[in-house]
């Protein structure tokens, strides 16, 4: 599958035509960091992040499965995890992106296995309409899933739900072969930097760049799908 460019042409077909919701995945979407338990986990412990190539990384499968150690949650609270988040970790022109279907009266929505908070950092920061995450509950010291990474359609249809949008009025973006699960519950799907050659076969789209904007370009006049 091929994104190609068509220039100007007035024949090219604009795949946002009918399409009420754009769903993104956060981690290697909205963040070109594509797992923000480990920069959260590990800025929580202090270790070196960028330096320590050896350590184990910290999936939210692994330590919703396996939990971590105790004396972790004491660093794991909403403030500090807020802090985490390091701004400087966004994709290139998210606010447009977003500013571009506000503008068109498309809701915009986060559904991501990261973190909850960093989640509803960005939703505040984007006044998007909807954002969801799972969380950590310090006090029972154990992690909250509130997106299964394998069924991330059902928190979609919930959302279609809630704003009364069907499935042929969806868009959802992701960047990992978990994320395939948003095609059942989307129109289209739009692979953003792909991790892995796997989602080629299965996505809509393709979009390789650092540039959100690129994926409304993908979708209108400026380019088709062959």
């Amino acid at each position: 599958m091929e994104i190609k460019k068509y220039g100007n042409n007035s024949n090219a077909k604009n795949y946002l035509k009918g399409i009420k919701l754009v769903v993104f995945d956060m981690d290697g979407v909205l963040l070109k960091s594509r797992n923000s338990w480990d920069v959260i986990i590990n800025k929580a412990i202090k270790n070196n992040y960028y330096d320590d190539y050896n350590r184990m990384e910290y999936t939210f499968n692994y330590i919703y499965e396996n939990n971590i150690p105790e004396n972790y949650y004491d660093y794991l609270n909403e403030c500090n995890i807020k802090k985490y988040m390091n701004i400087k970790d966004l994709s290139e022109n998210v606010n447009n992106t977003i500013d571009y279907l506000k503008d068109r009266n498309i809701k915009t929505a986060i559904v991501s296995a990261g973190s909850h908070c960093f989640a509803e950092y960005l939703s505040d920061l984007f006044n998007m309409d909807y954002f969801i995450g799972n969380k950590i509950d310090v006090n029972k010291k154990v992690f909250i899933k509130n997106v299964d990474p394998s069924y991330k359609d059902e928190n979609i249809r919930f959302i279609q739900k809630k704003f009364n949008v069907k499935v042929e009025n969806t868009v959802s973006v992701g960047d990992s072969f978990y994320d395939l699960s948003m095609k059942k519950a989307s129109k289209y799907f739009i692979a953003f930097n792909p991790s892995g050659d796997e989602m080629l076969k299965h996505s809509d789209f393709v979009v390789k760049s650092n540039n959100l904007y690129d994926v409304i370009k993908t979708l209108t006049l400026e380019t088709i799908k062959v």
